[in-house]
């Protein structure tokens, strides 16, 4: 039978393993784990700040926030259709389809980009990047704080492998 298996970068297993690798180094589990973790809120906030690329160790790639304007209409098996994300509380409430414009960011939307072109290691088309939910949610947030941000994210050129 296959047996699941789930990485995370500071899990125990990790631990032990940098631990065999590095006997020199004594850090206890928490000091190991609280390094983890803060380089890399260290590294999502220098990207939410800045709008910048970062480029991220030992060859993982490129990421940043992509900045990109929605196409309204799309077509889908030869007919047209509208492409824009519908506002579920106003649609409730009016009893029909009603579809967020993002006004207040003149038509852009926003997300996380990993550049795949950037990365250094065999078949970087079969992985993927999905940002945990809070850091999804802290583009919005600082969009909403400050509409600086919105001019501070470009549009990055974004040809897929």
């Amino acid at each position: 039978m296959r047996q699941k298996i789930e990485w995370r970068s500071a899990s125990k297993t990790n631990y032990k393993d940098f631990c065999k690798t590095h006997p020199t180094i004594t850090i206890s589990f928490l000091e190991w784990k609280n390094i983890i973790y803060g380089y890399s809120e260290w590294f999502r906030n220098y990207i939410l700040e800045s709008g910048e690329k970062a480029k991220l160790p030992n060859g993982l790639g490129e990421f940043s926030i992509l900045k990109m304007k929605r196409n309204c209409m799309k077509i889908v098996n030869g007919e047209k259709r509208i492409n824009l994300p519908i506002d579920w509380v106003k649609t409730m409430a009016k009893g029909k389809r009603i579809y967020n414009l993002n006004y207040e960011t003149e038509g852009y939307f926003f997300k996380w980009y990993w550049f795949k072109r950037t990365a250094q290691f065999i078949l970087p088309q079969v992985w993927y990047f999905k940002p945990c939910r809070t850091t999804s949610r802290m583009i919005t947030h600082y969009l909403r704080v400050d509409p600086k941000y919105q001019h501070i994210y470009r549009e990055w050129q974004h040809n897929k492998i």
